[in-house]
């Protein structure tokens, strides 16, 4: 049973005082809602989409926290954020001046989607006023099921609304607070000099022509789009990590505009690393995804911390650290890919 009732979040537009306060670059990238009427309907919704979001210097935040796709699994969701000092037994922000930064794939394959975006839009109201924030990047399953809501891979979702007596427009419509939320969800977040992005493969263009390509598609509301849809895109690409040349040619274009790493999800055995946070090639490569989803175990997960935000700043490998549903901290350590022996993949 979540700790809060799905019925029950108080959406409500934060007050110009309260955003001036917030210590990021592009306000744009959070979510605001008015204010719902007595009957409990919405009077109505706004979305911002400002395409990719960023921050050049994330050092006013404690610490930058990262996780990806928790597909529906909320419990093990909860676990994490409490093992993280993120939120508490009842479920409210205690996170402090964190970044927490989701790296998308919120919905499908487990049994809670909704409670999982409810949690992350309760999060959003409350981050900020402790001097926190929450940013929520796309997933191919956020983009997916809004460019077609009946896709093949919904069907744990459908049921889930289904229950609730919801149709699929509580998801996609931006009148509607979750279908809001969903539709301004950046395609990337670049902090300092690290892009978090869910398949990780970015593109072979300038970082402008990216930023002008992921207004342009959200603008339309063209999910289907080949920027986002096509199999070698920055949210569908799979196994390009796999070939040394492409890894190059990936840093090379990182480098060109002046990012360091990537922070990815999308495949919980990337780098050959199933079930952990994981790096390679000197630390410009980054796994996430625990493979949290029942179809890729039902693992507990793992949360990623930049301790240190004010490094991600450099063109070096900062200290990271990993944080399991126990509490167990371990430092990541950039490993030798060529070291790694393959393992059977996951979906």
């Amino acid at each position: 049973m979540a700790w809060f009732a799905r019925t029950s979040l108080g959406l409500v537009t934060l007050a110009s005082a309260v955003l001036a306060s917030i210590p990021v670059s592009s306000c744009a990238a959070l979510h605001f809602y008015t204010e719902s009427g007595s009957s409990g309907v919405l009077k109505s919704a706004s979305v911002s989409n400002p395409g990719v979001f960023e921050l050049a210097d994330p050092s006013g935040f404690d610490r930058v926290v990262a996780i990806s796709d928790v597909h529906g699994m909320y419990d093990s969701a909860v676990r994490l954020l409490e093992a993280g000092n993120i939120i508490d037994s009842n479920g409210n922000w205690i996170g402090g001046k964190t970044l927490l930064v989701i790296v998308g794939d919120d919905i499908d394959k487990g049994p809670q989607s909704l409670e999982v975006i409810d949690l992350w839009m309760k999060l959003s109201q409350e981050a900020p006023a402790a001097g926190g924030e929450v940013v929520h990047t796309l997933g191919n399953h956020e983009t997916e099921f809004l460019a077609d809501p009946t896709n093949k891979y919904t069907k744990a979702l459908q049921a889930e609304l289904q229950q609730d007596g919801l149709t699929t427009a509580n998801l996609t419509d931006p009148t509607q607070p979750r279908g809001a939320y969903l539709r301004s969800e950046p395609v990337a977040a670049l902090i300092g000099r690290w892009l978090f992005l869910h398949a990780g493969l970015y593109p072979n263009m300038s970082w402008a022509s990216f930023k002008a390509e992921s207004i342009s598609v959200l603008d339309q509301g063209n999910y289907g789009d080949p920027f986002l849809s096509d199999p070698n895109s920055c949210m569908e690409a799979k196994d390009w990590w796999k070939d040394a040349a492409t890894r190059q040619a990936l840093e090379s274009r990182l480098a060109q505009n002046g990012i360091w790493g990537v922070v990815q999800g999308h495949q919980p055995g990337a780098y050959y690393m199933p079930a952990v946070c994981g790096s390679i090639d000197n630390g410009h490569l980054i796994k996430i995804d625990n493979g949290m989803a029942p179809d890729a175990g039902s693992n507990p997960g793992h949360l990623l911390v930049f301790p240190h935000p004010a490094q991600m700043m450099a063109m070096a490998f900062p200290q990271t650290l990993s944080i399991a549903s126990d509490g167990t901290t371990e430092p990541i350590v950039p490993v030798d890919f060529a070291s790694l022996a393959p393992t059977p993949p996951l979906p």
